[in-house]
């Protein structure tokens, strides 16, 4: 269920995350062998998903023999347990090895390509940036920041408990503003040197500590491109998993227009104009280009531009 009016993409997970059951041991054994559990495999970062994008769900019986890593509990879909599972290995290694017609065709994809494919937010990139998220903490989170110890996966994933020191380790999600700056009829678009040439985007950078997210914005505008921030609008919000971020787009009115870049940060920036910006929306622009629509900073321009 859509809870926003923009529905970003890697949002809208329907998953009943079932946290009531995760300290349950005993609940939790039978829920992974039992028939209606599905197991979501992640290869290097990768999907297993068929041609269309959709994940491929295996069952427990077809996960057995596979050289599974880290393991954890996504939620309940429909009362039918939902897993994620790190596959150890190659994708050559796992050539052919799922020979039932349903599976035939899968294989391991990226999960921005998988969304790129499907050109429109789905439920199951919600659950893909869930996994993506969480598998990825475990990875960089294995031992104890307090004795340096290797902790131990419990509570079905969602938490790392240290068996020297006891110390309990959860996952966690940065933060990120992402905000179009406004003055007038124009916004402010601009290009760091990790963009394609041509792109123009919103500017981003994170949170840091004892900040409010309005403040979080005024001071990257300040420090990226010299504007000060008069009001800020907290717009929409998406889930990022690479490796597990919250997306937080704003707007925000500034005092003119005068640029002062930060030259480590941002390669080129403009003040275009709403039609700009629908052309551009289009692919119709001989200028410059925006994100797809993938990416917040394609919702915070198309939300401008109406």
């Amino acid at each position: 269920m859509a809870l926003q009016a923009i529905q970003s993409f890697f949002s809208g997970n329907p998953l009943d995350r079932a946290d009531h059951l995760r300290k349950q041991d005993a609940t939790m054994a039978d829920l992974l062998k039992s028939a209606e559990a599905g197991f979501m495999l992640v290869l290097n970062g990768e999907i297993l998903s068929d041609p269309v994008g959709g994940i491929c769900w295996l069952s427990y019986r077809q996960c057995a023999y596979l050289p599974l890593g880290t393991q954890i509990f996504l939620g309940l879909e429909g009362g039918a347990p939902r897993y994620a599972a790190e596959l150890e290995g190659k994708a050559a290694d796992f050539d052919g090895l799922f020979p039932d017609a349903k599976f035939r065709d899968a294989k391991f994809r990226d999960a921005r390509a998988l969304g790129m494919k499907a050109g429109f937010s789905h439920p199951e990139l919600g659950i893909i940036a869930q996994a993506k998220s969480m598998l990825s903490w475990h990875r960089s989170h294995r031992f104890c920041a307090q004795c340096g110890v290797e902790s131990a996966l419990v509570k079905a994933g969602y938490e790392r408990l240290c068996p020297s020191c006891n110390a309990s380790h959860f996952p966690r999600t940065d933060p990120v503003v992402i905000m179009l700056a406004c003055h007038g009829d124009e916004a402010l678009v601009g290009r760091g040197p990790q963009l394609p040439p041509g792109y123009f985007s919103a500017l981003a950078g994170f949170m840091e500590p004892g900040e409010t997210i309005e403040e979080a914005v005024a001071r990257e505008l300040m420090e990226e491109a010299g504007v000060e921030a008069t009001s800020v609008q907290i717009i929409a919000n998406q889930p990022w998993p690479w490796p597990s971020s919250l997306m937080i787009g704003c707007t925000a009115e500034v005092r003119d227009k005068k640029l002062t870049l930060d030259e480590t940060e941002i390669d080129d920036a403009r003040w275009i104009t709403r039609a700009q910006a629908r052309a551009a929306l289009a692919g119709e622009s001989a200028d410059f280009m925006v994100p797809p629509p993938i990416a917040i900073a394609h919702d915070l321009i198309k939300y401008w531009t109406t």
